[in-house]
């Protein structure tokens, strides 16, 4: 296929409605897969085709293809699970419970949009004050703090939201012990007393929980428009979109989903996902919850800069294209992040930091070639 040709829309349409997919030629075929490999997406698409019974009208490459997704993909989710299963163990005898975020909430859960989806770790909570717990239970159990240079734990404990990652001396497979879901310095701040007040029991599992339906979705919201890994934003949108989809279907989630927002302190970002959810992905939100969340949305012209920005970082473009125009939307939208994550003097002084840093691992390098 042409470089000319659309590639972010002919990658939106196919993503809506599949069927068409069997009908594109061989090289936009081949442009498909290879946007939805780059963006992780590839095994999630297996399964929508295979879900929605599409799969027998594919080539026997493409299904090649497909299927090498298929097992990465239920790969990881075994490993997963048994991630989880080991963590549960490691939590026997202590009052703790054990409360699943992300990835791992959505596949224990059950939701759809977890069949398929990659995951890289398991992401937890717990209230501050069980930090420390948390830590000994893993230590005991094969998990080690990963070693980070003083600074970097520092980074960790006095300002972020979780501690520094935990990984297993013999699987190598790291666990995040979150105590919120932003850092600590942030613009905003939710009271993670007011999730953890509504952690909901996971079906069939002893002392299993995950955020309520609602918090989920703002956790994964927040995650995605407060965060600096735009790199991935269409898979979080996608994420976003499977979520409206599957708890969109009790009419109570829609009336809770606003109100909860607001009292979180995320109805912003809430704005910005239901807004791309729509545009994208075409995620089927009530007409009234469109309206009323359109109070929460920037004055002009930042709401304008910001659609054109997330437009760039969400819709994808061709893989061999080197695009400025989106290196340059995902700039903005880094030093934003960074931005609303600290207060101007910490940002400057982390991010002098993190520039001599880099600074002096480049003058070594280049004295030992």
């Amino acid at each position: 296929m042409a470089k000319s040709k659309k590639a972010g829309d002919i990658f939106v349409e196919v993503w809506n409605k599949p069927a068409i997919f069997s009908t594109l030629n061989i090289d936009e075929q081949d442009l498909f897969l290879r946007i939805a490999r780059k963006a992780g997406l590839l095994s999630r698409f297996c399964n929508i085709l295979d879900t929605a019974q599409l799969s027998d009208s594919l080539t026997p490459k493409v299904k090649n293809h497909l299927q090498g997704a298929r097992v990465v993909a239920q790969e990881d989710a075994r490993m997963l699970r048994w991630e989880v299963n080991r963590i549960k163990r490691a939590f026997v005898g202590s009052d703790l419970p054990l409360i699943l975020l992300k990835g791992a909430a959505y596949l224990i859960s059950d939701i759809p949009m977890a069949q398929g989806r990659l995951v890289a770790d398991v992401d937890i909570l717990c209230k501050l004050s069980d930090i420390a717990q948390v830590e000994e239970l893993l230590s005991n159990n094969g998990w080690q703090g990963v070693e980070l240079e003083p600074y970097d734990q520092r980074y960790y404990r006095d300002w972020m939201h979780e501690i520094p990652p935990m990984r297993h001396s013999e699987r190598l497979t790291e666990v995040d012990v979150h105590h919120a879901i932003l850092p600590k310095t942030g613009r905003l701040n939710p009271d993670s007393k007011l999730l953890l007040q509504d952690i909901v029991p996971v079906k069939e599992e002893t002392n299993i929980y995950t955020l309520s339906p609602v918090d989920m979705t703002l956790h994964g919201v927040v995650h995605l428009f407060y965060d600096s890994d735009f790199d991935k934003g269409l898979r979080g949108l996608t994420d976003m979109d499977g979520l409206f989809r599957h708890f969109g279907k009790q009419d109570e989630y829609w009336q809770a989903l606003i109100p909860r927002a607001r009292q979180l302190n995320l109805a912003r970002p809430l704005y910005y996902a239901l807004q791309m959810g729509v545009e994208i992905v075409a995620t089927p939100v009530p007409k009234t919850v469109q309206e009323e969340i359109k109070t929460h949305a920037p004055i002009q012209p930042i709401d304008w800069l910001m659609t054109i920005l997330m437009r760039r970082m969400m819709i994808p473009n061709h893989p061999e294209e080197k695009n400025f125009l989106s290196w340059l939307a995902w700039f903005l939208l880094f030093i934003r992040s960074h931005w609303l994550r600290m207060p101007p003097g910490l940002l400057f002084k982390h991010l002098t930091k993190k520039w001599v840093r880099k600074w002096r691992f480049d003058v070594r390098n280049r004295r030992t070639v």
